[in-house]
């Protein structure tokens, strides 16, 4: 045990050196977390977090400048993005590549083909009823209406599907720094591609085959790597010490995880349809949009470190406490100055897009940052649960804060104070962390437990 602390949790500097260079001493504990590979996955996901928000700003504001001849082109395309990415998103099992890629040893590769095969085929079959629901209902989508768009509409909902299970896979093996590089990479192919097609070919779809057509081209090598490079390594370096999970394992896990995603999936995306419905004008949506926005960006952190715990404890359950004491302290040593400067600076940042978003998107993006810290010991928590296959406990607790929220916003809001909906998002948060920190504390001290053991 000495060992593994020694290696998750590296002895600070001697506080004579500190105070000499302060500079080589976090450059020195700079590396000593990129050594560690909980630290490395989480610090990568960040890092994916922070390129995908800012490309996709410039991304967005670039297609509203070059398309200003015609607003409605963006708000049609972007309608279009949006259903692709539901479709996608809401199929994809990240959280069983997630959990038992780091265990599964040679059947590794049948795992992911596995994923891939599933949540293609639900991104299908999702996508089909799509088509044949919407489009004749919704003018927005009535261009999707035939078979040729719609035959592309099905294959790109397959593709960002696979796509973004692919980031799950490097998480699993370990090799999350892979994933903000190709996200780099994407988002600048998506900002080349969008200027080509709105300079030169002016095609009413160009926003979507601009964010589109880089996935597909990206599937085929990003894909030879992990199978022809990652995989293998893997299998080799986990060959002796890991115990593949069996079939009914997965299945057993499927169920509990896939629901839990799933709320969590809606408390991101589902929320902001409700509180829209409610909202009295398009000027105060806007501003809630912003800061909600920028509030799920900030949710990101909370979640990086989760993830990274899970795939540690999957790996080697030994480490699961000391693993989940690392990830504790260092994610309220990141993230308790970041939600201050958030808190501090977001009044005065937001005023550079309007004074209305100051004033009615600032205390809401405030209170967002707050509930950020309850909602990382929640996160935290469920990659303990994750580890320990307790799918069940992760649905409850990811159902209660969703439909907490999603009950509390239509009674409470009132259609104009946003501050309302902060509130509501942050007394959830802290009321359900309040009833898991016990547990995430004997987690912190429980020697490795069992699949299924207890909290």
């Amino acid at each position: 045990m000495t060992r593994t602390r020694t290696r998750l949790e590296p002895p600070a500097a001697a506080p004579g050196r500190i105070g000499r260079n302060p500079v080589r001493t976090v450059i020195s504990g700079l590396r000593g977390d990129m050594a560690n590979p909980l630290f490395r996955n989480a610090y990568a996901l960040v890092a994916n977090g922070a390129f995908t928000g800012l490309l996709g700003l410039v991304y967005w504001a670039l297609a509203a400048l070059l398309y200003d001849h015609d607003p409605g082109v963006v708000g049609r395309n972007w309608a279009v993005i949006q259903a692709i990415m539901f479709v996608g998103g809401a199929t994809m099992l990240n959280f069983l590549l997630i959990r038992f890629v780091p265990q599964s040893a040679h059947h590794t590769g049948k795992l992911v083909l596995g994923c891939y095969g599933a949540g293609a085929a639900a991104a299908l079959a999702l996508a089909l009823g799509f088509l044949l629901v919407v489009p004749p209902r919704a003018p927005v989508y009535a261009h999707l209406d035939g078979w040729l768009p719609g035959a592309w509409f099905l294959l790109l909902a397959v593709s960002w599907n696979l796509f973004n299970q692919q980031e799950a896979v490097f998480t699993g093996l370990r090799h999350a720094t892979w994933v903000p590089v190709i996200n780099l990479v994407f988002g600048v192919a998506k900002l080349a591609l969008l200027a080509v097609l709105a300079l030169t070919l002016h095609p009413g779809d160009g926003i979507v085959l601009s964010w589109f057509v880089p996935v597909l081209v990206a599937l085929v090598p990003v894909n030879a790597v992990i199978f022809g490079r990652l995989i293998p390594r893997h299998v080799q370096q986990t060959r002796a010490r890991a115990v593949p999970p069996t079939r009914a394992e997965i299945l057993r896990y499927f169920g509990g995880g896939y629901l839990g995603g799933i709320f969590q999936y809606a408390s991101i995306s589902l929320i902001p349809v409700v509180v829209t419905a409610h909202l009295h004008n398009a000027e105060v949506n806007a501003y809630f949009q912003m800061a909600w926005a920028l509030g799920m960006m900030l949710e990101l952190l909370a979640l990086t470190l989760s993830l990274s715990l899970t795939v540690e404890g999957s790996f080697d359950a030994s480490v699961l406490a000391a693993s989940t004491r690392a990830a504790l302290r260092r994610t309220f040593m990141l993230m308790t100055p970041t939600v201050a400067v958030v808190v501090a600076l977001c009044p005065v940042a937001l005023e550079l897009f309007g004074h209305g978003y100051a004033a009615q998107g600032a205390p809401l993006l405030q209170l967002l940052a707050l509930a950020v810290l309850p909602k990382a010991v929640i996160e935290l928590y469920v990659g303990v649960l994750r580890v320990r296959s307790r799918t069940q406990a992760i649905a409850a607790l990811q159902g209660a804060r969703f439909l907490g929220v999603l009950a509390l916003v239509p009674l409470l809001f009132d259609g104009t104070h946003l501050a309302t909906i902060g509130m509501v998002v942050l007394g959830i948060n802290v009321v359900i962390a309040a009833a898991v920190l016990p547990s995430l504390r004997r987690a912190c001290s429980a020697t490795a437990p069992a699949a299924g053991g207890g909290a």
